[in-house]
């Protein structure tokens, strides 16, 4: 930009802030009571979103509607602002509310709103908060993309806080639990807007809820702890993520890095990006789908509960930790990747489900599940689903990280012969049948009503090319004769 026009654009910002700052009323609360009763402020009016609003000492004002400043302190003199039920705080200026001596935000739905930077929020329990900065440009380099929030900074220490709904970051804004930080526990959902970042780097974030990252997500400290989100992770910015500047944050994406663990409780839908450095890890301690129209590139995974795989995941740094239940799907091409850098093998444990969603597979059909430089170990316990008679299922997982089918599909079985005796109400049936399998014989009086529902015989085993076997028919009834295998 030239000369010219920065001067041009300092000279309109520096305007509006004289505009601003000249319309701008100092008002305080001398008086105990609602915010929008007019009695309890010196100046004989409500404050609104231009006016900087103080509380003096002993005073309670209680936030009873929808209600703006640009920032409320007291100095440290015992004011004190309680949220009413259902209420709403919107605060404009930078100043936020960090001098306010107590901020009760323990009335259910209320919530609070800081509209500009938020690094002088107050560090405080919320029932809902929202930062939304979406004015906030920086002229100076490196052009840093956030308004910081920081649970670590040096006016009010590390403050552990409790959301007990949700948390939302809209605009330019980043909340930072910096190196000396505090825990930050989320009981409802987590919503990091596009343009916003979060950074746990400093203690264990908790999310109860769900976990919704249009923005930026990481956590660059693994010394720490570990974060958790007992919902949903859903990570829905674009596919791709850069540096927003040389040496700075990336853009967007969940950046799994050197934090010892992250942990999901429930599904994690990557439609955006997902990937990571060092050693970082996601645990997946619930059940869900690991699924999205976007693969993961991570350091490592542990599973300790019940996941299907519905994505392709790619392990750089380490093999994985199967604890729990791996599900695959054959309808989908999905794969656990160990990259040759990662390790020398990867290491079964827990157990394996594969499942089947689609068409019956055939002999010659081969599924690799896991593609490794090698493997070590063996599942506890492994389920494949039922094949077509004749056909069988080759496990090769310890060699090749794969399953194949082989052998010669027959037909269903066919009735060849029937002769019923009307005496004893007996059917001497002979079918074709396929060599070591069982059937079973059914009857239906009515296929409109209900089907074959009466079972007259099972486990009847195969007598090689055809089988035959005498069923009795209850009370002589008519009906149709149906064989199954099994």
């Amino acid at each position: 930009m030239k000369t010219k026009q920065i001067i041009a654009v300092l000279t309109v910002l520096f305007t509006l802030l004289f505009a601003s700052m000249s319309r701008a009323a100092s008002m305080t609360a001398t008086n105990s009571g609602n915010w929008g009763t007019t009695n309890i402020w010196d100046s004989g009016t409500v404050p609104g979103a231009n006016d900087v609003v103080f509380i003096a000492a002993g005073v309670n004002v209680t936030v009873n509607t929808n209600a703006s400043a640009q920032s409320i302190s007291d100095d440290t003199t015992g004011g004190k602002v309680t949220m009413g039920p259902n209420s709403a705080l919107t605060i404009f200026g930078n100043d936020a509310t960090h001098q306010l001596t107590t901020l009760d935000t323990t009335a259910a739905g209320n919530t609070v709103i800081y509209a500009g930077n938020p690094f002088f929020a107050k560090q405080c329990n919320y029932y809902n908060l929202v930062f939304s900065n979406t004015n906030y440009a920086d002229p100076f380099p490196p052009y840093s993309p956030y308004q910081n929030f920081n649970n670590f900074s040096s006016s009010q220490g590390p403050t552990p806080m409790t959301i007990a709904r949700d948390m939302t970051l809209l605009g330019h804004t980043k909340a930072q639990q910096g190196s000396g930080g505090a825990p930050i526990t989320i009981n409802g959902n987590l919503i990091i807007g596009p343009g916003c970042a979060w950074d746990s780097s400093g203690d264990i974030l908790t999310v109860v809820s769900n976990l919704y990252v249009y923005g930026l997500l990481e956590d660059l400290n693994g010394a720490l702890g570990t974060n958790y989100c007992g919902g949903n992770v859903i990570v829905a910015g674009p596919s791709t993520s850069g540096l927003a500047y040389p040496g700075g944050p990336y853009t967007n994406g969940w950046y799994v890095s050197d934090v010892v663990a992250w942990g999901i409780g429930g599904n994690l839908t990557n439609n955006g990006s997902i990937f990571g450095s060092g050693y970082g890890s996601i645990s997946f301690d619930g059940t869900g789908i690991i699924a999205g129209s976007n693969a993961l590139t991570i350091p490592t995974i542990t599973v300790n509960g019940a996941y299907t795989i519905g994505t392709t995941i790619t392990l750089i740094t380490n093999t994985p930790t199967l604890n729990g239940t791996l599900v695959f799907d054959l309808a989908r091409t999905n794969q656990i990747v160990l990259q040759t850098n990662a390790g020398t093998a990867l290491y079964y444990d827990g157990a394996l489900n594969v499942i089947n969603s689609g068409p019956p597979p055939a002999s010659g059909n081969s599924f690799q599940l896991f593609n490794a430089p090698s493997y070590g170990g063996a599942f506890i316990a492994e389920s494949f689903p039922p094949l077509p008679g004749g056909l069988s299922w080759v496990d090769d997982l310890a060699g090749s990280g794969s399953i194949s089918v082989t052998g010669t599909a027959t037909g269903p079985p066919v009735i060849t012969a029937a002769q019923y005796n009307p005496a004893s109400h007996q059917f001497t049936l002979t079918w074709s049948s396929v060599p070591a399998v069982t059937y079973s014989v059914l009857l239906s009086t009515n296929l409109a009503s209900g089907g074959f529902t009466n079972v007259l015989a099972t486990g009847i085993p195969s007598g090689g090319a055809s089988t035959t076997n005498t069923v009795t028919v209850p009370n002589g009834n008519a009906g149709f004769i149906r064989i199954r295998q099994p």
